[in-house]
């Protein structure tokens, strides 16, 4: 296999958005973390030193490695979900996280690009008449259902909804019928009493408070209510570095994770968050456009399946943060606290810029 690879080639344009993104993540933890150097912060600084030798890496190998591998990766992944339902290390209720020696990962958060890769291989080996019968729909229904089954045991309701919605934007991509999505939709209908019965009664309590979080103000309804004062508490320009009530006293939960975009509000105002917002527009707009001048059909559904997710992952996390759509476990790209997670979109990143240098020569 051929690493020969001019570096020289790579796009500066979306490496400066992805830094600067990865800049404001530094000066937000800094701030949470009080204005010190925390282990925290330190923590995540390794995160990113290792994100960014994930997406050189990545940037190295040939193409056609990916799409050799495919689906040894796929199952390598799957393996290391299921080993997390056995070995896995439980947070708060949730067995999401598995430890191999000083190595602490989210198989689900890797996950998310197997079944990319594997729905872009198993897609670009048929035909569009093919991707239009249902029985070869089947088959792309059994990749998703093993990991989406894996991941709700844990149990992980944010990932298992980021999977679906991946894979249903990928149908479109291919060539499915629009009408077949009736299909499922109505079945999702049907089936929605069932669907609520199966929940836990915290995810259950996740819905109900979006519907109304002020009936649980210091209970179920305590995480959207404080992250929407965070936000409105910003106005314009922020309150300041440093100086976000409600981040410094610790009123918003989880303001190093999932609710980081509400500290940036609070600090930085609606100037910090229009930025963040702009900066993850252009770089999705950058993926689209390298899916469309990509002509191999695996590497082209593949970037638009990478660009989905990420697309996916900015929108969920930003409308759960305003009170849009009900509370669940997903990150915001590039920004939050977690070292599988940003690790991952480094390396889909750097596959990307790979794809994007292939396509070039």
């Amino acid at each position: 296999m051929n690493f020969n690879v001019e570096f020289k080639k790579i796009s500066l344009y979306p490496i400066i958005i992805i830094l600067m993104l990865l800049c404001i993540s530094l000066l937000e933890m800094y701030s949470l973390s009080a204005g010190q150097v925390t282990p925290r912060f330190i923590n995540h600084v390794v995160h990113i030193f290792f994100g960014v030798c994930a997406l050189v890496i990545t940037f190295a190998i040939p193409t056609k490695f990916w799409k050799r591998y495919t689906y040894c990766i796929y199952s390598a992944s799957l393996i290391l979900l299921i080993a997390v339902s056995v070995f896995g290390k439980t947070v708060m209720g949730a067995k999401r996280w598995l430890t191999i020696g000083v190595i602490t990962l989210q198989p689900s958060e890797m996950m998310r690009l197997a079944l990319i890769m594997a729905l872009s291989k198993y897609f670009s080996n048929i035909t569009l008449p093919d991707v239009r019968c249902t029985r070869y729909i089947i088959g792309s229904l059994v990749l998703l259902s093993l990991p989406v089954i894996f991941v709700l045991k844990q149990p992980d309701l944010g990932s298992a909804v980021l999977l679906i919605f991946v894979y249903i934007a990928m149908l479109f991509i291919v060539g499915v019928q629009l009408w077949k999505f009736l299909i499922p939709f109505l079945g999702v209908l049907i089936a929605t009493p069932f669907i609520w019965m199966s929940l836990h009664d915290y995810q259950k309590n996740r819905i109900l408070m979006f519907l109304n979080p002020e009936t649980d103000p210091n209970g179920a309804g305590y995480h959207i209510i404080q992250s929407k004062i965070a936000l409105g508490a910003g106005g314009i320009f922020g309150l300041g570095f440093c100086n976000g009530t409600q981040c410094q006293l610790s009123f918003l939960p989880e303001k190093y994770t999932d609710f980081i975009f509400s500290a940036i509000g609070e600090e930085f105002g609606f100037i910090g968050c229009f930025t963040v917002v702009i900066l993850y527009i252009l770089l999705l707009g950058y993926n689209y456009k390298i899916s469309l001048q990509t002509k191999d059909k695996f590497l082209k559904y593949l970037v638009f399946g990478i660009n989905a997710m990420l697309f996916f992952y900015i929108l969920i996390n930003i409308s759960m943060v305003c009170g849009i759509v009900p509370v669940v476990g997903v990150p915001l790209p590039f920004l939050s606290y977690g070292g599988t997670s940003l690790i991952t979109l480094m390396f889909c990143e750097g596959l990307i810029l790979s794809i994007a240098n292939s396509s070039n020569n």
